[in-house]
């Protein structure tokens, strides 16, 4: 069967309707085919999808991610549309820094319990 084309490019910024019908502009980070990625059923070559993240400060990561957007949910190009303001990404050092204070912490906790099973308790 003959693959569908995209019709937008990795990185392009677009404007799309989300299923529950709000409107959002980001940017389009993956391309892929419905069912790609489904063990269950075949993949329908002939229905492109895009992954789109969104800038968000509700996440962390400081994008909100929309999968399965297809061209009919996708805005023109010549529709009005202001390029998202990212934040920046963190780094891994960061990233790697605060799973070191989660584990330091968990440790240090583990220990008193097993202190306190163990008999040996400081009051």
């Amino acid at each position: 069967m003959k693959k569908a084309k995209h019709k937008h490019k990795i990185g392009s910024v677009v404007k799309f309707k989300f299923f529950d019908g709000s409107v959002h502009v980001g940017e389009i980070v993956s391309q892929n085919y419905m069912g790609e990625d489904w063990d269950h059923t075949e993949t329908n070559w002939k229905i492109p999808q895009y992954t789109i993240h969104v800038p968000s400060d509700k996440y962390s990561r400081g994008y909100m991610i929309y999968s399965s957007m297809t061209h009919e949910r996708i805005f023109p190009k010549d529709a009005n549309i202001v390029k998202p303001k990212f934040k920046a990404t963190p780094t891994i050092k960061s990233i790697k820094h605060k799973f070191n204070d989660t584990t330091t912490e968990l440790n240090d906790a583990i220990n008193k319990q097993k202190d306190f099973i163990s008999g040996k308790v400081n009051n």
